[in-house]
C-alpha cells in the first residue's frame, strides 16, 4: 500500500511540475542507449533591458539562468534569440546596443533572427553590430530590392551540430517591418512572405543533412478566447511542413502550444521568461522520438553571481555615469499611455510638438511612446525608456482631406496604434456605419477642417515616411526636417518648466447616439 501511495504521489508531483512550467509533452518510446538530447533555449524582445528592474530580471540573472541550463546538457544545448534585442532602454540605446551584444557573446548565443527594431538605428549600425557578434544574424525572407540578394551581414539559416545531431535554424523577420520600422531605413529592402521561403528551404536543409529544423521567427502570435494560437506565427505553421519547432517573438506573449502539429514557443519580453524545447533523438531510427516544450518565468530567482556579465553592466553604467538618474522635473499626474487609445502622455507630447514648432496640428504615432511615466520625479532614463527612438520632427503642409484621411485610418486600424494629436477637436461615433464614424473634425476654435485648405503639421520622421501605414502623411508639401529630436525637445521642456500638471481635455468626444453625418 505504501509503495502504491508513493507511486501516486510521484505521478501527482510530475503533473504539478508540467502545469507550473506550462509545458506540453509529446511522449515517445523508452530511453535507449543511442539517444541524443538536444536542448533549445530562446528569448525574444529583450529590448535592451540590461538592468534588474521590477519584473525585468536584467542581463546578469537572465544570462546566469541560460548558462546554468546549458551546463545541464553542455554539448547538446542551443541558445537563440527571436529578435528585438537592442532597442528600448537608455543603457542600450545610448551605446547602440553594444552592451547587449557583449552580453550575448558572453552567454554564448548561437543565432539571432532580425526583429523589426533591429533596423531602428540604420543598416550601417546593424552591420557593425553583426560584425561585433560571435553568432550569426538570420533572416531568410529579407533581400535587397536592387540586387535581389541577402544583406551581406545576414544569413538565411545556420546549421549547428550538437551531440552529433545536425540542427538547422531558419531566420524569419515579420513583413510588418516594411512599415513598422522607419520606411526611410528599410525602403531598400524587400520582405518576402515567410511560408514560401520556409517550404523552399526545408528540402534543401534536409538534403544537407539537417536532422532537426527550427524556424526562428520574429512573427507575432497570441492565444484567442478558446486557447488557440493565432497570428502571424500560427498562419506560418499552418502553411509549412517538415519543421520541428517554431520560436516566435514580436507580440510579447508567453506562448507554449502546437499549431498544425508543430510546437510553437514565445517567451514574453525583457528577459522575463525563457522558452525551452527538449528533443530526444534516436540515432538508430534517425528521428525525434520525444519532445518537451516549456516556458520558464522563474528567472528572477536566479542568483546574479556571474562575474563576466556583471563586468559588462558595471562598464555600461560607468560609460553612462549618473546621467540616467538625473531628475529633469516633476509631474503631478501620471503620464499614462495606451498605444491603442488617445492617451494623456500622447496629448502632452503633441501639445509640446505643436508649441515648439508653431504648427497648426501635431501628429505622433501611438507606438512611438513605449512606456508611461508615473507621478513624481521624471528622470532622463525614464524619458529614454518612453521615447527610445531617435525620431526627428518634420514640418509639412497637409490638406484637410489628408488630415481627415489620417484620422479615419487611425480609428479604423487601432491595432497599429492610435494617432496621438494636438490642435484638433474630433467627434467620433463607432455606432455609425463605415465611412460615417468620424462625425466632425475642427480646429481648437471650432472651425471645421476644410478639405482643400493646407495646414502646417508637425510630425516625426517615422510618420512623414508613411510608417504604420499612414501613407497619406507622406504626401505633404514643403517638407522641412527640423533636425530636432522629439526626445531632446521634451527633455529641454521638462528642464525649463520643472513641473508638469496635465489633466487632459475634450479634444476627442465619443458619441453614443447614432448620428449619420460625416466630416468634410
Amino acid at each position: 500500500m505504501r509503495r502504491a501511495l508513493l507511486a501516486i504521489r510521484g505521478i501527482v508531483s510530475l503533473l504539478v511540475v508540467l502545469v507550473l512550467t506550462t509545458g506540453l509533452v509529446l511522449a515517445g518510446p523508452a530511453n535507449k542507449n543511442d539517444q541524443a538530447q538536444i536542448t533549445v533555449l530562446a528569448v525574444n524582445d529583450f529590448h535592451g533591458a540590461l538592468l534588474d528592474d521590477g519584473k525585468n530580471p536584467g542581463i546578469i540573472k537572465l544570462g546566469k539562468y541560460l548558462k546554468n541550463e546549458k551546463a545541464l546538457n553542455e554539448n547538446g544545448t542551443i541558445i537563440l534569440s527571436a529578435g528585438d534585442m537592442f532597442q528600448g532602454s537608455a543603457e542600450s540605446n545610448l551605446l547602440y546596443g553594444k552592451p547587449v551584444v557583449q552580453a550575448m557573446n558572453n552567454i554564448g548565443f548561437d543565432g539571432m533572427t532580425l526583429g523589426n527594431h533591429e533596423f531602428d538605428w540604420g543598416l550601417a549600425t546593424l552591420e557593425q553590430q553583426a560584425k561585433s557578434s560571435r553568432f550569426p544574424y538570420l533572416a531568410a525572407n529579407i533581400n535587397e530590392k536592387k540586387t535581389g540578394k541577402q544583406l551581406p551581414f545576414v544569413k538565411p539559416y545556420t546549421i549547428v551540430k550538437r551531440n552529433g545531431i545536425k540542427v538547422a535554424i531558419i531566420g524569419l523577420t515579420t513583413p510588418e517591418t516594411a512599415y513598422k520600422s522607419n520606411p526611410q531605413i528599410v525602403n531598400s529592402l524587400e520582405f518576402s512572405k515567410p511560408a514560401a521561403i520556409v517550404n523552399s528551404l526545408v528540402p534543401k536543409l534536409r538534403a544537407e543533412g539537417a536532422q532537426i529544423v527550427i524556424v526562428l521567427a520574429h512573427l507575432g502570435c497570441e492565444f484567442d478566447s478558446k486557447g488557440r494560437i493565432i497570428g502571424e506565427a500560427a498562419d506560418l505553421a499552418n502553411k509549412i511542413s517538415g519543421v520541428d519547432l517554431i520560436i516566435t517573438g514580436h507580440s510579447h506573449k508567453n506562448i507554449v502550444g502546437r499549431v498544425n502539429g508543430i510546437p510553437v514557443l514565445q517567451a514574453y519580453y525583457n528577459g522575463r521568461a525563457v522558452a525551452k524545447a527538449t528533443f530526444m533523438y534516436s540515432l538508430s531510427e534517425n528521428k525525434i522520438i520525444s519532445s518537451i516544450i516549456t516556458s520558464d518565468t522563474n528567472i528572477q530567482s536566479t542568483q546574479p553571481n556571474d562575474k563576466g556579465l556583471a563586468r559588462i553592466v558595471v562598464r555600461t553604467n560607468a560609460e553612462l555615469g549618473n546621467a540616467m538618474k538625473t531628475t529633469l522635473g516633476i509631474t503631478h499626474t501620471a503620464l499614462t499611455h495606451d498605444r491603442h487609445e488617445l492617451s494623456l502622455f500622447g496629448q502632452w507630447l503633441t501639445d509640446k510638438m505643436r508649441e515648439k514648432t508653431d504648427a497648426d496640428i501635431a501628429f505622433l504615432n501611438g507606438g512611438g511612446i513605449r512606456a508611461p511615466i508615473p507621478a513624481g520625479k521624471i528622470t532622463l532614463g525614464q524619458i529614454y525608456q518612453s521615447l527610445p527612438f531617435d525620431n526627428t520632427l518634420y514640418l509639412t503642409k497637409l490638406t484637410g482631406r489628408q488630415i481627415i484621411e489620417a484620422l479615419e485610418y487611425s480609428f479604423a486600424n487601432r491595432s497599429v496604434g492610435m494617432l496621438q494629436y494636438s490642435g484638433l477637436k474630433v467627434r467620433y461615433n463607432n455606432l455609425n456605419p463605415p465611412g460615417h464614424k468620424l462625425v466632425s473634425v475642427t480646429t481648437l476654435n471650432g472651425v471645421p477642417i476644410q478639405p482643400d485648405k493646407y495646414y502646417q503639421v508637425v510630425l516625426n520622421d517615422f510618420l512623414v515616411a508613411g510608417g504604420d501605414g499612414f501613407t497619406m502623411l507622406s504626401h505633404g508639401q514643403n517638407e522641412q526636417n527640423t533636425m530636432r529630436l522629439l526626445r531632446d525637445i521634451i527633455v529641454s521642456n521638462i528642464r525649463s518648466e520643472k513641473l508638469i500638471n496635465i489633466t487632459g481635455d475634450n479634444r476627442l468626444t465619443y458619441e453614443t447616439v447614432l448620428v449619420i453625418k460625416q466630416a468634410s
